[in-house]
């Protein structure tokens, strides 16, 4: 695996060692590797305290290596996918993305970048895709609520967080949810499209508005078991809690949540024992940084609602 870095007016000034340390952000293992593997420049040999100038094609060469879900980053991050440009983990339910200001110790950053740095010293991880506290899934160049759990994406490069976060805006970039929902949909599948914003500027509570940001979502109903439904949610934009905010605007408050809930779901909840909302982040698509192949990453829902398996 190789990436290809052209150098900017701003790289000019830069020895080679200076530009892999630098802009390129490798460790100097990394370095050290990527010169001993042929690196290039316009594709000669290049010596390492010679400055680079701009418009040259830096052809560095990556390891490449796929550890899928037999190891973790820690007691509670599941590492599904590796190689030296990205990270893709599986985030449990209860543990932020990033720190706040009143958490900062227990995230899924902290253990991936603890799991990183015990390997690798001084290497820095940039999250490009995150989850909050309650969803769980695939720092953040995307995020999940703490609650909701699956997977989560972190760079290992800045140039490979740079292009996925100008990928998240194309149709090579999408992601997949299994939530559970109260009630039955009446449509099988359909289009979410409604405005979404705070309530009140100091509020983190958001809410369908007619002057909101455009929010958009597909869904498909999967499974219908009595008052409860397993829904998929194909998020087109994304906004803030926007799936938990659709699955409510449309009546059917996803199970668990306790911010957008009605009297009914939170019956419901107390029925199926669910007590966060029960939403995790299945599927992963996207285009790799580096290659430039199509890299996609699955794991299972993680739900703790009580209900019969399907």
């Amino acid at each position: 695996m190789f990436l290809s870095y052209i150098t900017t007016e701003s790289d000019g000034a830069l020895t080679l060692d200076q530009l892999l340390r630098g802009p390129l952000s490798l460790s100097a293992r990394e370095a050290r590797e990527a010169k001993r593997l042929g690196l290039t420049v316009d594709g000669a040999p290049f010596f390492a305290n010679q400055r680079v100038g701009a418009g040259r094609t830096i052809r560095v060469p990556l390891a490449e290596y796929d550890r899928p879900g037999d190891f973790s980053a820690s007691g509670d991050v599941a590492v599904l996918y590796e190689d030296d440009a990205l990270l893709i983990a599986d985030k449990p339910a209860g543990l932020l993305s990033m720190g706040n200001e009143r958490e900062r110790r227990r995230t899924a950053y902290r253990a991936v970048s603890e799991y990183v740095k015990a390997r690798e010293p001084g290497k820095r991880i940039f999250i490009v895709h995150r989850l909050d506290r309650d969803t769980s899934g695939a720092p953040p160049v995307h995020r999940l609520d703490a609650e909701t759990t699956g997977i989560v994406l972190f760079a290992k490069l800045p140039y490979a967080q740079a292009h996925i976060q100008r990928q998240m805006q194309t149709d090579a970039f999408r992601k997949e949810y299994l939530a559970w929902v109260c009630g039955v949909p009446a449509a099988p599948e359909g289009v979410i499209n409604a405005p979404i914003d705070r309530i009140a500027p100091d509020s983190f509570t958001r809410a369908v508005l007619p002057d909101g940001q455009r929010a958009v979502t597909r869904y498909r109903v999967e499974h219908i078991c009595g008052d409860v439904s397993l829904v998929r949610f194909f998020p087109v934009t994304g906004r803030t809690h926007q799936l938990r905010v659709h699955a409510a605007h449309i009546g059917h408050p996803m199970l668990g949540d306790t911010r957008y809930c009605t009297a009914e779901s939170t019956r419901l909840a107390e029925k199926y024992r669910a007590p966060y909302h029960q939403l995790s982040a299945v599927r992963l698509s996207l285009t790799h940084p580096v290659t430039g192949r199509p890299l996609e990453i699955a794991c299972p829902p993680d739900f703790c609602a009580d209900i019969a398996p399907l």
